[in-house]
């Protein structure tokens, strides 16, 4: 079995150290013009150097393509998805159909990964887009390890779960943060991270973070499924993303390094997995922000929408 790391990248250093240091297998990237909840902003003039850097080390480009698109985006998007197409990135990752209507259009053969977010939880939707030609999809994090496993075995094309950091639950369109500010009148010295905090629940907090694409409101813990690995593996789940948004590039790179140990575990044998990955959970926590818990997300329980 072959098991894919995939992790977000927001510069050539950054796809660098993650190419170097951790040995990833793919990276993703974007710009917030077309992509959601971004590392940062990669322009076609970075993307042409990451894709350079990935081909020169045989890993995989991926460009995050998943935004909401209006009318008057649908020319600019045609041209970006060419510009990608030219750039030969090995896949597309989107949300709206219209971009899938568009690849078609223009004889497109980059590969296709859909990711809908909340709307992958259950493989007749999926088999639809199969059959109409994607290559991959990207399950929705509101899903059980069951339910997840029951997708994989139905489907003939791989799935991807996302393994490590933080998720939304919540983007509008319309920007939240700044309306409540100017409606208040007080003074925002911040543009991206707000706290939330819950009455009587002084240890929850969501972050909020606003750019063009509206306002996300963040989950109040990170997934961190590092431990569990092996429940995905042996049921032939191996495409896995860890995500280290609004995290530091060193943290992206460090906390990505542990997966690779902990995949490179498996592999060797997978009977000490339990013993050996103590100490790479060890440093995941060690790194984690004080006001950021981890847990499994809804892998082991059920999501109440």
């Amino acid at each position: 079995m072959s098991i894919e790391l995939i992790a977000y990248t927001r510069n050539v250093e950054e796809t660098s150290l993650l190419i170097h240091d951790v040995n990833i297998d793919s990276v993703i990237c974007g710009h917030s013009m077309f992509s959601l909840r971004t590392l940062g902003d990669v322009d076609l003039d970075e993307l042409i150097e990451i894709r350079k850097l990935t081909n020169q080390y045989n890993k995989k480009l991926y460009v995050s393509v998943n935004a909401i698109f209006h009318e008057d985006m649908l020319d600019e998007l045609t041209s970006y998805i060419n510009k990608l197409d030219a750039l030969q990135v090995d896949a597309i990752i989107f949300g709206d159909p219209g971009v899938m209507s568009i690849v078609k259009e223009q004889h497109i053969k980059t590969k296709l990964f859909y990711h809908p977010e909340t709307l992958a939880t259950n493989y007749e939707t999926l088999r639809f887009w199969q059959d109409i030609g994607v290559d991959r999809v990207v399950l929705s994090n509101e899903l059980s390890l069951d339910e997840i496993i029951e997708i994989q075995n139905n489907l003939a094309i791989p799935v991807e779960v996302q393994v490590q950091g933080m998720t939304c639950i919540f983007q509008s369109k319309r920007p939240l943060v700044s309306n409540y500010y100017q409606y208040t009148s007080m003074n925002k010295e911040e543009k991206n991270a707000y706290f939330i905090r819950q009455a009587k629940e002084d240890d929850t907090h969501y972050p909020i973070f606003e750019d063009v694409n509206g306002t996300h409101i963040m989950s109040t813990n990170d997934i961190c499924m590092l431990k569990h690995l092996p429940q995905l593996f042996d049921n032939g789940i191996c495409k896995i993303r860890v995500n280290g948004f609004l995290k530091s590039m060193d943290y992206n790179v460090e906390m990505a390094k542990c997966y690779r140990e902990a995949i490179n575990v498996y592999m060797e044998d997978s009977d000490i997995y339990a013993s050996q990955v103590t100490q790479l959970m060890e440093k995941i926590e060690a790194m984690q922000p004080k006001q950021r818990k981890l847990d499994t997300g809804f892998y082991y329980k059920k999501q109440i929408y």
